[in-house]
């Protein structure tokens, strides 16, 4: 694994106890809530965001390297058209998270 997602992983055992716990669905609905936060903060609308759900409760299920990949190039898209550097925004989250715990919530 990477250094950044180490980090995020000891952010996240720290926030809230063993992962390998947790059933994977469990992961899936904080991401989603996650991704929702950052359609919303793009300017994303609700009627879009309902007719996406719909939409994609209707397409097969990728395997979860295949979504990760295309979740980071998203990720990457909208870093770079918002002049962010993806990795050193994780970074900073990360290290202000881990010296003071609920600080950025």
């Amino acid at each position: 694994m990477s250094e950044i997602q180490n980090k995020a992983v000891a952010l996240l055992t720290q926030n809230e106890g063993d992962l390998f716990s947790q059933p994977p669905h469990a992961r899936g609905t904080l991401f989603l809530r996650r991704a929702l936060e950052l359609y919303f903060a793009l300017g994303g609308d609700d009627t879009t965001a309902t007719d996406l759900i719909e939409e994609g409760m209707q397409t097969p299920r990728l395997r979860v390297e295949a979504a990760v990949a295309n979740v980071m190039m998203e990720v990457a898209a909208v870093s770079h058209l918002n002049d962010i550097d993806m990795v050193q925004a994780a970074y900073n989250r990360l290290d202000a998270e881990l010296k003071a715990p609920g600080l950025l919530r």
